[in-house]
């Protein structure tokens, strides 16, 4: 008969929670979609203002005479998303190289599901705006 692990005891502190919290696989999943969901309840609510002005706080990096001084926008979508995207690819050629998705039966299922998520949202733009010379441009 085994026995099944123990349970953790609960968090000594609100850093050994968040510690805790981070160890999780899915903790990076669930920041982005707590980030998400915030941005737009902030961006659709009274305090879309406060958040338009948030994201273009400018913000500047200099060294010597090279410096980047661009609004905060314009970091999180050249930088971060970048960042985000390398790192997505990064980890889809490990599991191709040599983890779940390495079995040609097993990745059929999440390459069809990520082809409908090129096409559905292109057809359904198409299909909204077939009329329109402007939008379909």
């Amino acid at each position: 008969m085994t026995r099944s692990p123990a349970p953790s005891a609960p968090p000594s502190s609100p850093l050994s929670a968040v510690r805790e919290f981070l160890k999780l696989e899915s903790a990076s999943g669930i920041l982005l979609v707590a980030a998400g969901l915030i941005a737009m309840i902030a961006a659709n609510s009274p305090l879309s203002a406060w958040y338009d002005a948030l994201l273009q706080v400018p913000f500047k990096i200099q060294l010597g005479d090279f410096k980047l001084d661009k609004p905060l926008v314009v970091w999180i979508n050249d930088l971060l998303m970048a960042i985000f995207f390398l790192l997505v690819g990064l980890e889809i050629k490990r599991e191709v190289v040599m983890g779940e998705l390495s079995d040609r039966a097993k990745v059929a299922l999440p390459a069809i599901a990520a082809l409908g998520g090129m096409v559905v949202p292109a057809a359904t733009y198409a299909a909204l705006n077939w009329g329109d010379p402007v939008g379909m441009r």
